[in-house]
């Protein structure tokens, strides 16, 4: 009777356990193709379920909170796609009567938190576009929306959509300090997911690169083909200041950013401020004709690898354009100055 009783116990402990991570996904949509999807983020089919008359109805375990894409078709013919939060309870997918292109997902704490999230900046972007708004309101609109983010990762330290703002809207403006102390104030069992721990790693290496801290060495080619290091130019007694520019052709902001780089350059060149700039580019002729086409008469040197270099692991690079402006001792000053911020801090440095 005795062993009867500690299997028993050991059986609905074993079952607790189990359905602490099961998740129902309950969907009615309308005009759907016959089968919908759950794909994982490397867009791996997790399963996969029927739809009659419009509804479907999944059951899983996720051995954590993880995101997951529902659609209706393998391929470019789905007909919806939605993002889904998969953690313990019934989550419930349907069609959102205000906005046909896309689905409302609710029913659990991070997905509820997601929607409220995308709801709450669909209202702020329409109400900024309303010809009606006036001046004064769309720059009350402008800060609220930026500071959404921030405010929705403090309403979630314990779910996942928390912790997925965090590493995609937070963690590129952030030192890496700043990063581990937003980490620490999750709760304990959200800061042993994959999301956290992967950005915890990420935010240690940005620490080494943090304002006060010294430069890391850069070694890549020119365009004639000869190695240039980022500490040989630092040491160069000309240099007062060096801004290491990572830049991209293809990339939007980058090419906005270039005004601001010219103007800076072409006024504090001659009094000791250089320019080091590291190109993502993946092909030549589309670095060297951006080069060529915006005059920046700069250093540029590339692996023409995209991001996979040293570079890109050294700095923590999230995104681009990125920047850091070392001194001539080597130490980084200040980080990722854009627009007129760049121009004004080194007329204060060299004035």
């Amino acid at each position: 009777m005795k062993k009867i009783l500690i299997f028993a116990a050991c059986t609905a402990l074993l079952a607790s356990c189990g359905s602490k991570n099961q998740y129902v996904i309950e969907g009615k949509v309308e005009g759907s193709n016959a089968m919908v999807y759950l794909f994982d983020q490397q867009d791996n089919i997790l399963d996969s379920a029927a739809v009659k008359e419009g509804a479907f109805r999944f059951k899983g375990t996720a051995e954590e909170p993880q995101m997951a894409l529902l659609r209706d078709a393998r391929d470019e013919s789905a007909t919806f796609v939605a993002l889904l939060l998969l953690e313990p309870g019934t989550i419930q997918v349907n069609d959102d009567p205000e906005n046909p292109m896309r689905k409302r997902v609710t029913g659990t704490p991070a997905n509820d938190a997601s929607t409220l999230y995308n709801d709450t900046a669909y209202q702020l972007i329409t109400e900024f576009r309303d010809s009606s708004t006036t001046e004064e309101r769309r720059a009350a609109i402008e800060k609220e929306y930026a500071d959404l983010a921030h405010v929705a990762v403090e309403q979630n330290r314990n779910n996942i959509f928390g912790a997925m703002l965090l590493a995609d809207q937070m963690s590129y403006e952030l030192s890496g300090q700043e990063l581990l102390d937003q980490i620490a104030q999750f709760s304990p069992e959200m800061q042993k997911t994959k999301i956290l721990t992967d950005l915890k790693a990420h935010a240690e290496t940005k620490l080494k690169t943090d304002v006060g801290q010294p430069f890391i060495d850069v070694v890549a080619a020119d365009a004639d083909g000869k190695e240039i290091t980022l500490k040989s130019v630092v040491e160069n007694p000309a240099n007062k200041y060096v801004l290491l520019d990572f830049w991209a052709s293809w990339c939007g902001p980058c090419m906005g950013e270039v005004p601001h780089l010219k103007q800076t350059y072409d006024e504090f060149h001659k009094k000791g401020f250089e320019i080091f700039g590291y190109s993502y580019d993946s092909d030549r002729d589309s670095w060297l004709r951006a080069i060529d086409n915006n005059q920046m008469n700069w250093i540029q040197v590339s692996s023409l690898n995209g991001f996979d270099n040293q570079s890109a692991k050294d700095y923590a690079i999230q995104g681009i354009p990125s920047n850091f402006l070392i001194d001539s001792e080597g130490k980084i000053v200040a980080k990722n100055l854009r627009g007129e911020d760049l121009y004004n801090k080194i007329a204060e440095l060299l004035k």
